[in-house]
């Protein structure tokens, strides 16, 4: 089955050419409902994508949202920096006209999946933004939960390497997320 990449350009570097058939940039121009768009008809004119690979920044900060104050450590969960507005839980229903089209998605982001404790239920909590893309899109989610670190080669082709931390699984069917081993991710 076909898998295709999407790429900020403000993640610095060119995606790796060989990871999927087809690389979508974008940029704060695109709209996120644009990009979503676009992936669902390029996965329609394929019948079905095995992966949906994202590559771009994940936003971290060093706020308690529930208690309203900075605590000097910075946590990720609050969303993607993709596209014009991002996509944070504020905006993930989008996802939703990727429903059933999709078999995986793997988000090469920093600390997608994490939740601070005292972010839980907050506009950070990334583990609910991964749960609700998974339900969304009817998808397995792929993500991590620490800040992740990558190289360019000479040409400037992003390698993200091995992941940092733990790396989580979330399942369409269910609210939770399992531990799972960096190298799940890329079995086709």
């Amino acid at each position: 089955m076909p898998s295709i990449l999407i790429h900020d350009k403000r993640l610095a570097g060119t995606p790796p050419g060989d990871l999927a058939e087809r690389i979508y940039e974008v940029d704060d121009k695109v709209a996120i409902q644009h990009a979503i768009s676009w992936i669902g008809h390029y996965a329609r004119q394929r019948k079905h994508l095995t992966n949906l690979y994202v590559m771009c920044h994940g936003y971290e900060a060093d706020w308690d949202l529930q208690n309203q104050m900075c605590t000097g450590q910075e946590h990720g969960g609050f969303g993607l920096c993709l596209c014009k507005e991002g996509l944070t839980l504020s905006n993930v229903s989008v996802t939703s006209s990727l429903k059933g089209l999709i078999t995986r998605i793997v988000i090469f982001a920093c600390a997608t999946a994490d939740t601070a404790p005292y972010n839980i239920g907050t506009a950070a909590d990334g583990r609910r933004l991964c749960a609700d893309i998974a339900q969304y899109t009817g998808a397995q989610v792929i993500a991590a939960v620490q800040t992740q670190y990558y190289t360019t080669n000479k040409k400037g082709v992003i390698d993200f390497g091995m992941w940092e931390g733990p790396v989580l699984s979330f399942s369409p069917d269910s609210q939770g997320a399992r531990p799972i081993s960096a190298d799940v991710c890329w079995a086709d």
